[in-house]
């Protein structure tokens, strides 16, 4: 066995762990050293006083078994990243647009108005308060300068800051949610928002894995005036794949490659459930292009899977290349989410959209959204709006992530999977 397929079954296994050798802040590795699987779960451990002889983690079915303190040892070392479920947010950059833009939208729409009426914190705080997914629109500026004036600000007299005007006349890529109109973000560069990301995850370096969704925004806003965006095209995923790899290492990175291993495709290796264990997924992030096929043709090219790439893609479930699935309304297709993440797929579903269930209070799909076992559940409500209502969307009992109620239920008895604690009510997952 080489050195790759080496490291790469202990990492799967969750038999070893890395060690930063070099002393690099956060959970960065410029040399791995594996060590026996005993020390392993202790170093994940959240009690040292308790041994890892004294944690049964390979004979408890269930993490109640494994003994006192031992529930977090128990997940890292029989959990894979597909049997648990976390909340995330959509729009994850996105800022309430002023009221000059919210005057001029309302012209237009006032069901549009009233769904792009909100704001989400800004990134290292919605992480510290549990979302472990995130996600970014972003459009392509080679040059630079190509979205700092935004027609809709012309439009309505609204003038935009000097840090905007200064961060979008770098050249890359831009994150916006709908060009010249829903422009403010909490952070105008992709890179400066993955810099953000990166710094939060290795000062928490026992976070669960990051889901990060990326999709492209290259669609001209019907408008007097309006920006003609750069198209993406397979030369432009190349240098998104490139400005991602600028900002994490490749330690940092659950990949499709690490994922397939030596299975013919990846979704060979996804439907055998060969995905990482948690004890070696944790302070790790993983990237999806979640596009319209055309996109993810585009961003796939020749390849039978996704080999070389940073990203995964949604596609179906028959292509060679499927890992994960996205299911826009959970409340209409819980069945199909369902069968999906039995099956060994990744599903990605929304709790609630333009801002429709905050207003009303209706819950019935995010709950739908955590019965059908979806593991991605994003939501523009991680906290409540007082300006809209009280709704939020988030686990039970507040936990950052949970045992997949479908893919495997009752297997943490209430507890949080991140940090192992919590209470085991009746009939918890």
């Amino acid at each position: 066995m080489d050195l790759f397929a080496w490291e790469r079954h202990h990492w799967l296994s969750g038999r070893a762990l890395p060690v930063s050798l070099l002393g690099r802040p956060g959970r960065g590795i410029l040399r791995i050293l594996f060590l026996p699987a005993s020390f392993a779960v202790l170093a994940w451990a959240y009690a040292p006083a308790r041994s890892a002889a004294a944690c049964d983690t390979n004979g408890a079915e269930v993490a109640a078994e494994a003994g006192a303190d031992c529930a977090r040892a128990w997940f890292d070392a029989n959990l894979r990243i597909n049997e648990i479920q976390a909340v995330g947010t959509a729009e994850s950059y996105k800022l309430r647009p002023s009221a000059a833009m919210q005057s001029l939208i309302r012209m237009g729409s006032s069901d549009d108005a009233k769904a792009l009426d909100f704001a989400q914190a800004p990134l290292p705080e919605q992480l510290k308060m549990g979302a472990r997914s995130l996600e970014f629109d972003i459009a392509y500026d080679p040059k630079g300068g190509l979205y700092k004036i935004p027609a809709g600000a012309s439009m309505a007299g609204e003038l935009v800051s000097d840090d905007y005007i200064a961060g979008m006349s770098t050249p890359g890529f831009k994150v916006i949610h709908i060009l010249d109109i829903d422009f403010n973000s909490s952070c105008v560069t992709l890179v400066a928002c993955l810099q953000t990301v990166a710094a939060w995850s290795r000062a928490n370096k026992d976070h669960l894995p990051v889901a990060i969704t990326l999709k492209s925004n290259d669609d001209r806003t019907p408008m007097p005036g309006a920006t003609r965006p750069a198209k993406f095209d397979a030369a432009v995923f190349d240098a998104l794949d490139a400005e991602i790899r600028s900002v994490f290492h490749p330690d940092e990175l659950i990949t499709p490659d690490m994922v397939q291993g030596s299975h013919a495709t990846l979704r060979e290796a996804v439907l055998a459930h060969d995905w990482p264990k948690l004890g070696a997924a944790r302070g790790k992030l993983l990237f999806v292009l979640d596009d319209t096929p055309q996109k993810t043709a585009l961003y796939r090219g020749k390849r039978q899977s996704l080999e070389g790439r940073a990203m995964f893609i949604t596609t179906d479930d028959k292509s060679p290349a499927a890992a994960f699935i996205t299911v826009e309304n959970p409340a209409k297709q819980a069945a199909a989410i369902t069968a999906n993440v039995k099956a060994g797929f990744m599903v990605h579903t929304y709790a609630d959209a333009e801002t429709k269930e905050a207003r009303s209070g209706n819950t019935q799909r995010r709950d739908r959204a955590i019965a059908s076992g979806a593991q991605i559940i994003s939501t523009d409500f991680l906290v409540a709006d007082p300006r809209i209502g009280k709704y939020i969307a988030r686990l039970p009992d507040n936990r950052i992530a949970q045992c997949d109620v479908q893919a495997s239920p009752q297997r943490c008895q209430g507890r949080d999977v991140e940090s192992g604690a919590g209470l085991a009510p009746e009939g918890s997952p």
